[in-house]
C-alpha cells in the first residue's frame, strides 16, 4: 500500500456498501476539501456517487468529465480568447474542488485581480458581484447595468453630452480616467486646451477637478496644494494663474510678457534675481541691493535714491546729487566744478575714497607751484565746493613780509603770481612816472628799493654804493656836497642847479646877490666834467 492513501472505514457515509471499495484508494487530503463549494453542492446536496466522478481508483477527474451530466450548460462567457491569451477556463477553474478552492464559482477576482490575456487586471467595481454584470453561462454574457443604478448621485456637467464610459472603462484601475481628459481636451477647439504636460507633471486633472463636479465653482484653490506661497506685490501678482498656466504644467510665463516696458540692464537681465516671486516677506517687491552689492555704502542714502532699478549703470548727474547736497551743487554751479563724480567718482559707494588731486585738472598750477603752497586746500579754504571763496592773507604765512611791507604794498597779488610766487608786474606797473624818470630809466627798481623784507636793505642804499666819491668830477668832491640826495632825487638825475637851490636850505646864503644875472650857478661853478 502507498504511504500516501490509507483505508478508511466510512466515507461521508453517502458513498454507501458499493463505494466501500475506493476508501482504499481516497487520500489523507479528503478531509482538507470536503467542504470546497463542488464537494458540498455533488456529494452532499445531491448525493452524486464518488465513483461517478473519480472512477474506482479515485483518479482526479478529466476536465470534459463535466459535460457528462451538464452538457446543456452554455461556456459563452470564457470563449477562447481570440489574442491568444492562454488556454479557455475549465469548470473547475471556476467551480472549486480543492482544498483552496472553498469559494463560490462567482469568486472571479481569484483570477481577474491579475490580466487575463487581453483582459487587464479588474480595477473598479472589484468588490462587486460579477453576477450583477456578468452570466457565466448565459447569452449575452455580459448585460451590465446602468451606471446611475448605483452612481445616481454622481451628476457633472457632462451629462447629455458624455457618458460615464467615455471617462470611465468598466474595470480601470485606481485613477485610470485621470488620464483619459486628455483624450478630448487636446482637441477641442475654442475650448481649454490641456497638455500631456500637465499630466505628467503630477498635476492631474482630478487633483484640482473634482471627478464629478466640473464647473468652476468646484476648481479646488491653488492654496489648497501650495500653502504659504508669498507673492511679489500681491495687488497685481495676487491670483497664481496671472503668471501660472495650470493647464501647462505650472511653468511661469516670462516677466516681459506683462513687463514688457521695463528696461532691464542689471545683470543678465533675470527678473528674479532682484525679483524672487515666492521668497519675499509680505510687501517686499525686491530684495536688498546688499545682498549682492557688498560695499560701503554712500553716508546713509539707499541705493535706490541713486540709482534707477532697471538702469542701475546710469551715470549720476548734478542734478541728482543736489538732492541731497544742495549747498555743494549751489556753490559749483558756475566754477568748473559742477560735474560732482569728476571729484567724487568713488565717494557714492566709498566715502573715505580719496579724491584726485587738484592737479589733475588743474595742470598748469600745479606744475609751477612752490613747494610751500603745493597744498591747494591751504589757500582755497572752500575746496571745490567753493573754490571763489577768498583765500587767507598770504600774511597768515608770510608774517615777516607783511609786516614789512611799505604803504600801497600790502596786497601782495598784486605783484605776485600766488602759485609760484613770482613777480607778474613790475614797478612800472603802478609807478609809471617813475620809471620814466632817473634811475627809473636805466637800473631795475629793486636795485634801490624792496616791497617788503626780510631780504635786501630796509632803505634805498647811499648813492656811493654805485657812484663812488672818489670818481665824481669837480665841486661833487667839495666840502658840504657829499650828500648827494640834497640837490639830486633817484627819480630826478639832473641837479636843481637854479640859484636858489643854491642859496637855500642854508647852504651858500650871503650870496643871494653875486652876479645877479647868472641863472644857474653851475655855470661858473662845474660839478661835472663837461662832458
Amino acid at each position: 500500500m502507498k504511504p500516501a492513501l490509507v483505508v478508511l472505514a466510512i466515507v461521508l457515509g453517502a458513498c454507501g456498501d458499493g463505494r466501500s471499495r475506493l476508501s482504499q484508494h481516497v487520500p489523507v487530503s479528503w478531509h482538507e476539501v470536503r467542504d470546497s463549494i463542488g464537494h458540498t453542492v455533488h456529494v452532499q446536496k445531491n448525493n452524486v456517487p464518488c465513483g461517478d466522478c473519480h472512477g474506482d481508483v479515485f483518479e482526479t477527474p478529466p476536465d470534459d468529465l463535466c459535460d457528462s451530466c451538464h452538457a446543456s450548460t452554455q461556456h459563452t462567457l470564457h470563449v477562447q480568447d481570440p489574442a491568444g491569451g492562454g488556454p479557455v477556463p475549465k469548470c473547475r477553474d471556476c467551480h472549486g474542488f480543492g482544498k483552496d478552492l472553498a469559494i463560490k464559482p462567482t469568486e472571479c477576482m481569484r483570477c481577474h485581480s491579475d490580466p487575463q490575456g487581453k483582459h487587464p487586471a479588474v480595477g473598479a467595481h472589484g468588490g462587486e458581484e460579477c453576477s450583477d454584470c456578468h452570466r457565466a453561462h448565459g447569452t449575452p454574457a455580459t448585460q451590465p447595468r446602468a451606471c446611475a443604478d448605483c452612481h445616481a448621485e454622481q451628476q457633472t456637467e457632462h451629462a447629455g453630452k458624455r457618458g460615464c464610459l467615455d471617462c470611465h472603462e468598466m474595470h480601470e484601475s485606481k485613477r485610470a480616467a485621470d488620464a483619459g481628459c486628455a483624450s478630448c481636451h487636446t482637441t477641442l477647439k475654442g475650448k481649454l486646451q490641456v497638455t500631456a504636460r500637465a499630466i505628467t507633471a503630477g498635476h492631474a486633472c482630478a487633483s484640482c477637478h473634482k471627478p464629478h463636479e466640473l464647473g468652476k465653482a468646484a476648481v479646488a484653490t491653488c492654496e489648497s496644494c501650495h500653502q504659504g506661497k508669498r507673492v511679489l506685490a500681491a495687488n497685481k501678482h495676487g491670483r497664481c494663474t496671472s503668471c501660472h498656466d495650470q493647464h501647462e504644467g505650472g511653468a511661469p510665463k516670462s516677466c516681459v510678457s506683462c513687463h514688457g516696458g521695463e528696461n532691464v540692464t542689471h545683470d543678465d537681465g533675470s527678473c528674479k534675481g532682484c525679483h524672487p516671486v515666492h521668497k519675499l516677506a509680505a510687501r517686499e517687491i525686491a530684495v536688498d541691493c546688499e545682498s549682492c552689492h557688498q560695499k560701503p555704502h554712500h553716508a546713509t542714502a539707499k541705493c535706490t535714491d541713486c540709482h534707477t532699478p532697471h538702469k542701475p549703470k546710469v551715470q549720476l548727474a548734478a542734478g541728482l546729487c543736489a538732492s541731497c547736497h544742495k549747498q555743494q551743487v549751489s556753490s559749483t554751479a558756475s566754477t568748473g566744478h559742477a560735474q560732482c563724480i569728476s571729484c567724487h567718482a568713488k565717494a557714492s559707494h566709498d566715502p573715505a575714497a580719496p579724491r584726485p588731486a587738484c592737479s589733475t585738472c588743474h595742470t598748469k598750477q600745479g606744475n609751477k607751484v612752490l613747494p610751500g603752497h603745493s597744498a591747494c586746500a591751504s589757500c582755497h579754504t572752500g575746496g571745490s565746493h567753493d573754490p571763489k571763496l577768498a583765500p587767507p592773507d598770504c600774511a597768515t604765512c608770510h608774517k615777516q613780509e607783511a609786516a614789512l611791507a611799505p604803504k600801497g604794498h600790502a596786497q601782495c597779488a598784486s605783484c605776485h603770481d600766488p602759485h609760484d610766487g613770482a613777480r607778474k608786474n613790475t614797478c612800472a606797473t603802478c609807478h609809471t612816472d617813475k620809471a620814466r624818470t632817473g634811475h627809473g630809466l636805466k637800473v631795475d627798481c629793486a636795485s634801490c628799493h624792496r616791497a617788503h623784507g626780510p631780504k635786501g636793505v630796509a632803505q634805498p642804499p647811499a648813492c656811493t654804493s654805485c657812484h663812488k666819491s672818489g670818481t665824481l668830477p669837480n665841486l661833487h668832491r667839495g666840502k658840504g656836497h657829499t650828500n648827494c640826495a640834497t640837490c639830486h632825487t633817484g627819480h630826478e638825475l639832473q641837479p636843481r642847479s637854479d640859484r636858489g637851490t643854491c642859496t637855500s636850505a642854508g647852504c651858500h646864503t650871503g650870496l643871494e646877490k653875486h652876479e645877479p644875472n647868472a641863472v644857474r650857478c653851475a655855470t661858473c661853478h662845474p660839478f661835472g666834467d663837461g662832458k
